[in-house]
């Protein structure tokens, strides 16, 4: 954690701030599946100056501070001046491709002639026709929730699930869940929009699954409608030719 920005913050502030993300991270590092809700009521339960003097949503859409932790393989905590967002993520066991995911990798699939045997990954050619390993699928989810720094209410998750069939040349990838939803503070309303959904084929062996949208918070005044704080969120999965997958996150 750097100085604070604009912020200005003194070595006590500092400090105080230290303290409150390491207590909340030792509790998410001893959490056994309720990460949700040890994150809300740590926030609920425990006061924190930065955020208070910033405001419930704070002055700037720009963070005055970025801090990450990883708590273990599957779920980081991001903490900001005004709030804190919990990454998840879950992958499934892998198991044997269905007839109906093997065509559909299929169609993908280009088959090549050679004149001679090739291994690799399981992969051999007979008669001059590349013949794969077997295909496999993989499903996974991601998420990423922000928290009211003070209150501890949800603002705002995104969610992608996918599964992934691959067989050690070429990959694919079909959407099984995806949403953007909104949740408001007191007083404060948050909407969505620009809801996207796409599978990104940045080659044969890599595929991208991905859901996006802008949330934007306002508050009522004379009968208008103001935007107070917009985001641009963005949740991804994604999968090799061998079975890898990862996730990543934007929210800017």
């Amino acid at each position: 954690m750097a100085g604070g920005g604009e912020l200005n913050l003194t070595n006590k502030e500092i400090k105080e701030e230290l303290t409150y993300q390491k207590e909340l991270v030792e509790e998410l590092k001893s959490a056994d599946g309720n990460e949700e809700t040890i994150v809300q009521s740590y926030l609920a339960n425990n006061d924190n100056a930065i955020a208070e003097n910033q405001g419930r949503i704070g002055d700037s859409d720009v963070p005055e501070f970025i801090d990450i932790y990883t708590i273990n393989d599957d779920t980081q905590l991001v903490v900001t001046d005004t709030e804190v967002t919990l990454e998840v993520t879950e992958i499934a066991d892998e198991r044997g491709a269905t007839t109906e995911e093997q065509e559909l990798l299929k169609k993908e699939d280009t088959d090549t002639n050679l004149v001679s045997s090739i291994k690799k990954f399981g992969e051999t050619v007979i008669f001059g026709k590349k013949v794969h390993a077997a295909s496999k699928t993989v499903s996974a989810r991601h998420t990423r929730t922000g928290y009211d720094k003070i209150s501890g209410n949800k603002l705002y998750t995104a969610g992608i699930g996918a599964k992934f069939t691959y067989n050690g040349e070429k990959v694919t990838a079909q959407t099984t869940e995806n949403y953007v939803k909104v949740n408001g503070v007191s007083g404060i309303v948050w909407s969505v929009h620009d809801k996207k959904n796409d599978v990104q084929k940045p080659s044969s062996k890599r595929r991208v699954v991905y859901q996006q949208a802008t949330v934007k918070s306002g508050i009522m005044y004379k009968g208008n409608g103001l935007v107070v704080e917009e985001k641009y969120i963005r949740v991804n999965v994604e999968c090799n030719h061998l079975g890898k997958v990862s996730k990543s996150s934007v929210i800017r």
